[in-house]
């Protein structure tokens, strides 16, 4: 978000919310994952029938074809793995380590008023907050 003179006026959620919201984001994307698999196991039908079928298929064809689900699955498992940990941080934050959360929004919010005595009368873009790197 781009803003002039503040940082931000939108307040700080609730961590019960700000957990929620994560959790429906991580719900979200397995959703958009569900698909990409969907989709890819379409595509591995496809090939199956058409090239393993009547006609035959080259080695060479069926190589690179199974190289390119390899690299497909890759992806797949390391967005799973974000997704994993994304989950185990919004649980941490959830079962109540009210030091560590409260840390992390006054941290927050210290970062936001430093820039906003830095940056008055300039354009500041802000990134998202990242619960292990800072801003």
């Amino acid at each position: 978000m781009v803003v002039k003179g503040n940082a931000s006026t939108t307040p700080v959620p609730p961590m019960n919310e700000a957990i929620s919201h994560l959790i429906e984001s991580i719900a979200s994307e397995e959703n958009a994952l569900s698909s990409l698999l969907e989709t890819e196991a379409g595509h591995i039908r496809a090939f199956c029938e058409e090239k393993l079928g009547e006609s035959g298929s080259t080695a060479g064809e069926i190589i690179q074809f199974n190289h390119s689900v390899i690299q497909f699955m890759d992806s797949f498992m390391m967005a799973e793995w974000m997704l994993l940990k994304k989950l185990d941080t919004a649980l941490q934050l959830d079962q109540g380590d009210k030091n560590v959360a409260s840390g992390l929004y006054e941290a927050q919010n210290r970062k936001r008023d430093n820039v906003n005595e830095k940056h008055k009368g300039y354009y500041v873009e802000w990134d998202y907050w990242d619960l292990n790197d800072g801003w």
